[in-house]
């Protein structure tokens, strides 16, 4: 055996070693970027190795990846191309797969609704939770609040959590749809995947807070010469015998929604580690298959790891719109239940 073969093999196994080390050394914390770049790249490796792994794994990021058509035969003489189809894809898979995806945000904003548009007619929620959002942020376009409501009203009906946060932002700031705190709550509760009944003393508290409108009745005009009618006294308002109850229970009902609201924020943060972790398992893993005479890292995993990556990825976005819609909650019913 060769000196040269004897110190490749034990170069390799120093760079296990490391591997394994560096797996060891992994907590249920925060993932620290610096720490894991370092151990990626490994002490040994070339100038601007480092620098390398930081880019490659930026190729780890999904993207919302527009595949191309598929192509389509019907026996020996017709063939043709169906349409590019939307996919959540890891950013590496997209370029494999010879899709396209938005590096920096240069896109004609009238192509990507024209995109989106296609698959949100054929009922696809995120198709449509996507084109709302064109339209209520006014990209490449004026602002259009009643259009876009329409589309995330479409989704949400259909249990798309991302756009029923999004339709009840609308109704508690009234843009395109009528001012409305009681709805808002309501969609702001489907997104947070809250029961009815967890707020139906909130609901009710919120509708009757609502400015109630003083309705003019018509006053019958008086007989010429007679002395002027002296106007009846307003009517003072009765007191509702069952408005405590429905305060007490309304307040109850906001402080577990409170202590919801913390549980699903710490749900969210061991999501988003479990998404990182993942993350740090294909670098690594792409450390240790890697090849003596590469000499620069190459992001190299199995098909099961990008697969659960992209899962925690969808599964920690998930978590974040139940979180914000619980805030939401909070935000809409506390100032109305202080005031009681």
């Amino acid at each position: 055996m060769s000196s040269r073969s004897s110190s490749s093999r034990m170069t390799l196994v120093l760079s296990a070693a490391l591997v394994l080390l560096g797996t060891g050394c992994a907590s249920d914390g925060p993932v620290d970027q610096s720490t894991l770049h370092a151990r990626a790249a490994g002490p040994a490796d070339a100038p601007g190795a480092v620098a390398t792994v930081i880019g490659q794994i930026e190729d780890l990021t999904v993207v919302d990846c527009l595949l191309p058509g598929r192509l389509r035969k019907m026996g020996r003489t017709l063939t043709w191309v169906g349409r590019p189809r939307a996919t959540k894809q890891t950013i590496s898979d997209c370029e494999i797969l010879g899709g396209q995806y938005v590096l920096f945000d240069r896109a004609d904003y009238s192509t990507a609704l024209a995109v989106w548009q296609v698959a949100a007619e054929q009922g696809d929620p995120t198709a449509q939770s996507m084109v709302g959002e064109i339209l209520e942020r006014g990209l490449g376009r004026a602002p259009d609040h009643a259009t876009a409501a329409q589309w995330y009203r479409k989704a949400a009906e259909q249990g798309f959590a991302r756009a029923q946060f999004s339709l009840g932002a609308l109704y508690e700031k009234g843009l395109g749809v009528p001012r409305d705190p009681v709805a808002a709550l309501d969609w702001y509760r489907r997104a947070a995947g809250l029961q009815q009944d967890k707020v139906v003393f909130l609901s009710q508290a919120l509708a009757e807070a609502k400015p109630r409108q003083p309705r003019s009745t018509p006053r019958a005009s008086a007989p010429t010469g007679s002395a002027p009618t002296r106007p009846e006294p307003a009517r003072q308002p009765q007191p509702d015998q069952g408005a405590p109850a429905l305060t007490q229970s309304a307040q109850a009902e906001l402080r577990r929604l409170a202590t919801v609201a913390a549980t699903s924020q710490q749900a969210l943060v061991r999501a988003e580690n479990a998404r990182d972790r993942a993350k740090e398992e294909i670098v690594l893993r792409s450390r240790e298959t890697r090849l003596l005479d590469q000499t620069a890292p190459v992001i190299r995993a199995d098909r099961r790891l990008i697969d659960q990556y992209v899962a925690l990825t969808q599964q920690a976005e998930t978590q974040r719109i139940a979180a914000e819609s619980l805030e939401r909650v909070l935000d809409v019913a506390a100032p109305v239940m202080a005031q009681q």
